[in-house]
């Protein structure tokens, strides 16, 4: 969108909220920036970079270390680039690179996601709700909330009445405006024969093979050929919507996901929500929620290869953390048990204790098994999973534990082919030796050893198909998510419950309904195999 296209409302919005000295700094502010450090250090969050500093971001640093960046890179960038580019380009760069959610880069694309219209187009408040969702663009999409979104949009017209480019009357008038958020789909669309469960899948296979061939080969007709089990895809849909047809208005559920893969990562199965059609986001490959005590994998992790065995003692007595109490699950304290024992409880007091005597190991399995891209926060933090990570890329890291500590890439293309046949695009596999190890073997069969005991002793007994499995239960505060993630001697799967608005659940931990979905997935998905 060319910036004089764009409303001016819009870049009062952006301005008001997210950078209100725009005009007036040289690509830093002093001001903005000690106030980011005082709020750190008082224990809150807020963001001191300006729009000049988030489009240098964008940009160019995305995949660059947040310390580095925002220690060295941005100070040194942001300043060349206001000599070097106007204000209206920096803005006109930001608003056509930043990501609104929904799959939606840019705000032309964000506004015929969410409102069917082009951006030139967008009232006031609709302008306010596309600014409303920088900060945390899957949070606040309007597709899973829209009452939050709108509210986000209201709190932006406030800021830009308090910055003088909105009167009063005018602020007031457009938080009355009528918006009509248009129904959740993209432009991707399609025909599945067998069940509209299956766009995720599909919708995720095109976006791989898009990211692996050349902008040449992303058009027109094209064959692609897939990892996809229609026998296990079909086994996960049809649990996953049993139970949630039984539990979900008793226990107020509204979403879950499934996601079954192979040791080397192959996804044969992918359930991203409860209805493609009502919804196409994909809460196993999109969604980013915390993990809660799925988490503690990385904790143990990093304590075995710290010297920890198994047969280690680790104290689970009452811990208080920084003025709170840290509470189990079932308010029972053993004093000092096994190593083995705590995980199978799900202790969080000793994990707690690990992840202060660990914090940097723990960080580092975290970073290596990609579970998510920055981890920021204490000792409890990592320990109790109040960080963001998506349900595919914790599968994959107990992929990594089944696959003696082989780093495990999930995939879903193995070719794609033109109309004629060409062949454009083939997998191959690398040889076992090549496969990069992230893990110590006897550091992974170790941990393959105590979750086998997850299952046989702990927590996750209800998950127990009757044959060799193991895994890890997680819930988090006040049941928001609820997770059972594992493997068996043969496949690696994952299941989630929860609300797309993070609405808590009624009753729902991971070591229940999570659980016996994914019993009954791995039942199915092994018989006559």
């Amino acid at each position: 969108m060319p910036f004089a296209q764009l409303p001016r409302h819009l870049i009062n919005a952006l301005v008001a909220s997210e950078d209100r000295r725009f005009y007036e700094h040289w690509g830093l502010d002093p001001r903005a920036m000690a106030r980011a450090v005082w709020s750190t250090l008082t224990g809150r969050t807020q963001g001191g970079s300006t729009l000049t500093q988030q489009t240098i971001k964008e940009v160019y640093l995305r995949e660059h270390s947040p310390i580095v960046r925002k220690l060295l890179e941005e100070p040194v960038l942001a300043p060349i680039l206001e000599l070097n580019l106007t204000k209206e380009d920096i803005l006109y760069v930001y608003l056509n690179r930043v990501f609104f959610g929904g799959s939606a880069y840019g705000i032309e694309a964000a506004a015929r996601v969410y409102f069917n219209k082009y951006a030139r187009n967008l009232s006031i408040l609709e302008s306010a709700m596309m600014v409303g969702l920088l900060p945390a663009p899957n949070r606040f999409n309007p597709h899973r909330n829209f009452e939050l979104s709108r509210d986000r949009g209201i709190r932006v017209i406030e800021q830009m009445a308090e910055a003088g480019s909105l009167s009063r009357s005018a602020a007031d008038r457009a938080k009355a405006q009528n918006v009509i958020v248009t129904p959740s789909r993209s432009a991707w669309g399609g025909f599945y024969p067998r069940s509209t469960g299956i766009g995720w899948f599909a919708r995720w296979a095109e976006n791989e093979a898009n990211a692996n061939s050349v902008p040449s080969q992303r058009s027109g007709t094209r064959t692609i050929a897939t990892t996809l089990d229609l026998r296990i895809q079909a086994a996960a849909e049809r649990q996953l919507e049993a139970a949630l047809r039984q539990h979900a208005q008793t226990r107020q559920i509204e979403e879950g996901a499934v996601v079954v893969m192979r040791y080397d990562g192959a996804v044969l199965a992918l359930v991203g929500g409860r209805d493609y059609r009502r919804k196409e986001w994909d809460h196993v490959t999109q969604a980013r929620r915390q993990p809660g005590s799925v988490a503690k994998l990385c904790v143990y992790l990093a304590a075995l290869g710290a010297g920890y065995t198994p047969d280690t003692n680790v104290s689970d007595a009452a811990l208080t953390l920084g003025g709170r109490s840290v509470r189990n699950f079932d308010d029972r304290y053993l004093g000092d048990i096994t190593f083995a024992a705590a995980l199978e409880r799900s202790s969080n007091t000793a994990a707690v204790r690990l992840a202060m005597q660990n914090a940097r190991e723990t960080r580092d399995v975290i970073k290596a098994l990609r579970v998510a891209e920055e981890v920021e926060g204490e000792a409890g933090d990592l320990a109790l999973g109040t960080y963001q990570a998506r349900l595919v890329d914790l599968t994959s890291a107990f992929a990594s534990v089944a696959n003696r500590g082989r780093m495990v890439v999930p995939y879903s293309v193995q070719r794609v082919q033109d109309p004629a046949g060409v062949e454009l695009l083939r997998r191959v596999l690398p040889a076992r030796s090549e496969i990069r190890q992230v893990l110590q073997p006897q550091q992974a069969d170790m941990m393959r050893q105590m979750l086998a005991g997850v299952v046989q002793r702990g927590t996750g007994r209800a998950a127990d198909p009757g044959f060799w499995a193991a895994g890890k239960t997680g819930t988090t505060t006040e049941s928001r998510d609820a997770w059972f993630i594992g493997f068996t001697e043969r496949y690696v799967a994952g299941v989630w419950l929860g609300n797309s608005d993070s609405r808590p659940m009624l009753g729902v931990s991971g070591g229940g309904l999570p659980a016996q979905i994914w019993r009954a997935v791995m039942i199915d998905a092994h018989r006559n195999v």
